[in-house]
């Protein structure tokens, strides 16, 4: 069986954050996900989850700023992560600080760190982004129980993002080799820069490497069973495969109202993942 979480940043967007945990546990998700916490104090955050009786499961590092108002602003800006850029490395680690406060404060094991828009990075570009990576991992294994993650996001929604390939963030783990970096495996984007995700995900599910999975219908973002996503034989590949973690529901229901979220999810939810 697996575990399925919604991800608030597209579930309930008709709804303010608060009310979106609220339908979450109401309809009946015991994990959530979403970009970013910063915006609230975390002792709150963390009450407000408990109060719901939901697990926080993943949310990012921060997409930039060497400051909580720098962070808080960042993503509107257009910031994607500062891993790879040369210059960022105060706003990195300022970053990671952060992420790893609310991560221990909400009991949350899994951190997304982006890589940054960097669309000519060179050889440095890419040292530099394996360096910031091993840092972040030494840092995380400060905390019991936190693992930072490195996801690959296709080019077409994200131009110039410097880690676009599964390959690529495998190569990455291996280099820096530390227990505390993993692979987050978007379906969604795998199927759209690489193809054929049933073969990626028995590639990459093999090494040990994969400690969270997204999910999403190709190529409008939509429920899984929008579009060519083989999402029925996807997931009897992740439960065949042993795969323990969560599987996040990154998509953009076709009907964001609320009963629209819930008809989308009891239609394709019946293939065998349950909440």
């Amino acid at each position: 069986m697996l575990r399925v979480a919604a991800n608030l940043s597209f579930f309930y967007q008709d709804m303010p954050f608060e009310a979106r945990l609220a339908a979450a546990a109401e309809d009946g998700f015991k994990g959530v996900e979403y970009l970013s916490p910063y915006d609230m104090e975390p002792h709150r955050l963390a009450g407000l989850l408990q109060a719901h009786g939901l697990e926080q499961v993943l949310f990012n590092a921060p997409a930039g700023g060497s400051h909580l108002a720098q962070v808080r602003r960042a993503w509107d800006e257009g910031w994607r992560g500062t891993a790879s850029l040369p210059g960022e490395q105060e706003a990195f680690r300022y970053g990671i600080d952060l992420a790893l406060e609310y991560a221990q404060a909400l009991s949350c094991r899994r951190v997304h760190v982006m890589s940054g828009i960097n669309p000519s990075a060179n050889r440095g570009d890419r040292l530099l982004w394996l360096k910031q990576l091993a840092w972040a991992a030494e840092r995380a294994a400060r905390y019991p129980d936190v693992t930072l993650l490195i996801e690959a996001i296709n080019r077409e929604d994200m131009p110039g993002y410097w880690l676009h390939t599964q390959q690529q963030a495998y190569e990455a783990l291996v280099e820096v080799g530390h227990p505390r970096l993993a692979m987050q495996f978007d379906a969604y984007h795998c199927q759209k820069v690489e193809g054929d995700v049933l073969a990626q995900w028995q590639k990459y599910a093999a090494t040990g490497w994969v400690k969270h999975v997204q999910i999403a219908g190709v190529p409008g973002r939509h429920e899984p069973d929008v579009g060519v996503l083989p999402y029925g034989p996807l997931l009897a590949q992740m439960q065949a495969s042993g795969y323990d973690g969560w599987l996040g529901l990154e998509y953009r229901p076709q009907d964001a109202s609320r009963a629209g979220v819930r008809e989308g999810l009891r239609r394709w939810l019946a293939q065998g993942a349950v909440l």
